[in-house]
């Protein structure tokens, strides 16, 4: 009896230290309760702001559009409905943002006189830097091929020709095997062109370039479409212009000297001597670059918190609201993409203002530019901060949460799509794990989703924990969560429609997003940042 009696009592023992464990998580992870109105996000509400946003009199809202400025002040109206204050450094809700398009023009070309047509920018001729500026020029002079380009006691392809007010022609890559162990300086090619007068420089592409030159080709041409000027100086131009020809216009010009493009890729591989010849043919050059900016906005708003310290300390709310432009009568609506991400956000703003004022303030901001490679939310945190990035504890951003995939849905390009209870989470895990913590006690407390990582591992070939606006907080070491329901078969396409989106579900997420937030703006103290990483989360 007296073992037995022992034993009861250890076994009383361990149950009383396990249920004071529980009670002991319990009390830490809902230390800060629910919101009191949690039940307040409205599926009426979302249907409402996404079917405007998506609608077609908006055309899309593409950044630069009309339809884009529309959408904008219809979030800024009703966010100083909400009660919320202009963010923006004059005190009102956009945070204007210049884009910059350069552009060369059908009429930047390279003529040779024996040539049957002009080389085009873009196509035949690029800059070998392709986020300079192009430079101006109107020349008629004559070709000069100086091998390496190299004026050195060792080496001088100077030595033999005339190079005074004329176009130099050089081979890019490769050292000659005379000069091997010496240092020459970054910019040897162009230092010794200069020194020797030449007007400008054509460059023969190596192997790898010759290889690399449609996409290389392509960069260049992606570089005119608008991108968002940055605080430092317009680029210049180089001292001397330089222009990268593409393995066809090199065949050609150096035809003109007796050359093959092969030979000279060969030669280049080990260094052997190369001829320095003048030409009897004449080049023209006319390049030009016109400069357009145009501007679009973030939208931005400030919720001020309740405590006198806390509130100085920032929750930021983000999705993008621009889409894709027309493409002649055809629309692309972003019903999913991301008029679902803006409707919910905008919902949260209204609940946030409406329900008990959390302790640290709240910071909505929907970007612009998402769809040009995360610009908005970029110019927001690298050139034009409107709160210290410091002071910001968390940022929960929404792009896609509108859809679902039904049971019997077999379409391959649905198959990423998550089901009617399911949500991707992505980056929760990257700088805490007491957010990690906090958002799965959340959605226990709450709605119950299935969360699903399957894209929060880096290694994923979407690489989706770089695609979207909450990148430009996490590189600068704020917590982020990216909720996101999968690509399907409307992605970035004139079928991404309102009539589509499971409104049932996106509600439940919106108030998962809720909840984690709320506790996120009220906790005691900020999250602790650590190196706790896991690419897959345990579910």
């Amino acid at each position: 009896m007296k073992t037995c009696t022992m034993r009861k009592g250890f076994a009383v023992r361990c149950l009383a230290a396990v249920v004071m464990l529980l009670v002991v998580l319990t009390a830490w992870a809902g230390s800060v309760p629910l919101p009191s109105n949690l039940d307040a996000i409205s599926a009426t509400q979302l249907k409402r702001h996404l079917s405007f946003l998506a609608s077609p009199e908006l055309g899309g809202r593409y950044t630069l559009s009309a339809g884009n400025r529309i959408a904008a002040r219809y979030l800024a109206t009703q966010l100083e409905a909400f009660g919320y204050r202009g963010a923006a450094a004059d005190g009102s809700f956009f945070q204007k943002i210049p884009f910059v398009t350069r552009t060369a023009g059908q009429n930047s070309t390279i003529t040779l006189e024996t040539a049957p047509k002009p080389f085009v920018y873009g196509e035949d001729f690029i800059l070998p830097d392709p986020t300079a500026s192009l430079p101006t020029l109107d020349l008629t002079t004559e070709l000069v091929f100086v091998g390496y380009g190299v004026s050195h006691p060792n080496l001088d392809t100077y030595r033999s020709v005339n190079t005074d007010g004329r176009i130099v022609i050089g081979v890019t890559g490769g050292t000659p095997a005379v000069l091997a162990g010496e240092t020459l300086p970054d910019n040897w090619r162009e230092q010794a062109a200069r020194e020797h007068g030449a007007q400008a420089i054509f460059l023969i592409p190596d192997e790898q370039l010759a290889k690399g030159w449609v996409q290389a080709a392509t960069y260049a041409r992606r570089q005119q479409r608008p991108r968002i000027r940055p605080k430092t100086a317009t680029p210049t131009p180089p001292a001397l212009p330089t222009f990268l020809l593409s393995p066809a216009a090199a065949e050609t010009v150096l035809a003109v000297f007796n050359l093959t493009l092969t030979q000279l890729q060969e030669a280049v591989k080990t260094g052997a001597a190369l001829p320095s010849v003048s030409g009897s043919q004449r080049c023209t050059i006319r390049t030009f670059e016109n400069e357009t900016v145009e501007y679009s906005q973030n939208v931005v708003g400030i919720l001020d918190g309740s405590d006198a310290q806390l509130k100085q300390e920032y929750v930021v709310l983000s999705a993008h609201y621009d889409h894709l432009p027309a493409q002649g009568d055809r629309i692309f609506p972003g019903a999913d993409d991301d008029a679902s991400g803006t409707a919910a956000v905008l919902e949260l703003a209204r609940v946030f203002a409406e329900g008990p004022r959390p302790k640290r303030s709240i910071l909505i901001l929907f970007n612009t530019g998402e769809e040009m490679g995360l610009l908005g939310s970029g110019y927001f945190t690298d050139q034009d901060p409107l709160v210290p990035l410091e002071a910001i504890v968390a940022n929960f951003n929404i792009d896609m949460i509108g859809r679902s995939r039904a049971p019997d849905d077999t379409r391959r390009e649905n198959a990423e799509l998550t089901d009617r209870d399911s949500v991707f989470l992505i980056g929760p895990d990257k700088h805490s794990r007491e957010l990690f913590e906090l958002s799965q006690q959340a959605n226990e407390d709450t709605v119950r989703l299935r969360l699903d990582y399957t894209y929060n591992d880096e290694s994923h070939p979407l690489r989706l924990f770089y695609r979207s606006d909450h990148w430009n907080f996490a590189k600068h070491g704020v917590p982020i969560i990216f909720y996101f329901t999968g690509l399907h078969a409307d992605y970035h396409r004139p079928t991404d429609t309102v009539d589509k989106i499971d409104f049932e579900k996106m509600t439940r997420i919106t108030k998962l997003i809720y909840a984690t937030a709320w506790r996120t703006a009220n906790r005691e103290r900020r999250f602790e940042l650590d190196v706790w990483k896991r690419s897959s989360p345990a579910l």
